[in-house]
């Protein structure tokens, strides 16, 4: 894996990292990228790292913020995974019954 600029690279751009593979360049500063890597989640890796360049973004074109990313990535995210957001129950529920009534009337109710 090489590098193959000397420059920062701008956010957008695309990345093979030896550990953790390919990603997406989400911020930036002088010293660390954060990269959203598409098997580990979020990274901070030095900017002198090693890693492959598979597509560099210019960095006049880089008019999306990390906000930006991230809440399109929490979005995505949401409606394409199957993991969901964890809502806690009302105190008067607490103890209570789920009733799952049928529409038809011939079938009985289940209680939990």
């Amino acid at each position: 894996f090489l590098k193959t600029m000397n420059k920062i690279l701008a956010i957008g751009s695309r990345i093979d990292h030896p550990e953790y593979g390919k990603g997406v360049v989400t911020n930036v500063d002088s010293r660390m990228y954060w990269v959203t890597f598409m098997e580990g989640g979020l990274e901070t890796i030095p900017v002198d790292d090693d890693f492959e360049i598979i597509e560099a973004c210019d960095d006049d074109l880089d008019t999306v913020s990390f906000y930006e990313v991230e809440r399109s990535l929490r979005t995505i995210l949401k409606k394409w995974s199957d993991a969901s957001e964890i809502v806690p129950i009302a105190d008067k529920y607490k103890g209570g019954t789920l009733v799952l009534q049928p529409k038809d009337p011939g079938l009985a109710n289940k209680e939990n």
